[in-house]
């Protein structure tokens, strides 16, 4: 026997069905403009830290780059150590193959003031080509 609820009851297990295929699958999903870039940031910072001049050229697409990472590790190694921690990288203006991206820390003196890393190349193959810290020239 047939009910008038049965549409109803029908409508209202589709529309859940529905909902938990949608949330399953996510077809919209997509990262953070600039997550690509975190880890690379992040490895470049760590090695600035440790004054590792040979993992710094490896990271680097110039010496000027080198060479930023090598005194900010050694002048500002306690604010630098902000941006090991916790870090959100934002994505600026892209020319070409080269990408600004701005690394913010977590939280502390220089909350507010980024990081200015400009990249060549993406992924794993991302090299820093420019380094600066506003926080640091004032």
């Amino acid at each position: 026997m047939v009910n008038g609820r049965m549409p109803l009851y029908l409508t209202a297990f589709t529309s859940v069905l529905v909902g938990a295929a949608l949330m399953l699958v996510q077809p919209y999903s997509a990262d953070w403009p600039g997550t690509a870039y975190a880890r690379p940031a992040r490895t470049f910072i760590r090695a600035a830290l440790r004054q590792d001049s040979t993992a710094l050229v490896h990271l680097s697409a110039s010496p000027g780059a080198v060479s930023w990472a090598l005194d900010a590790g050694r002048v500002h190694g306690d604010s630098l150590e902000l941006w090991t921690r916790r870090l959100q990288a934002a994505v600026g203006e892209r020319r070409g193959d080269t990408t600004e991206v701005f690394v913010y820390p977590s939280g502390g003196a220089c909350g507010e003031a980024p990081l200015v890393l400009e990249f060549v190349g993406s992924g794993s193959g991302a090299r820093v080509l420019r380094a600066s810290a506003s926080c640091w020239a004032r």
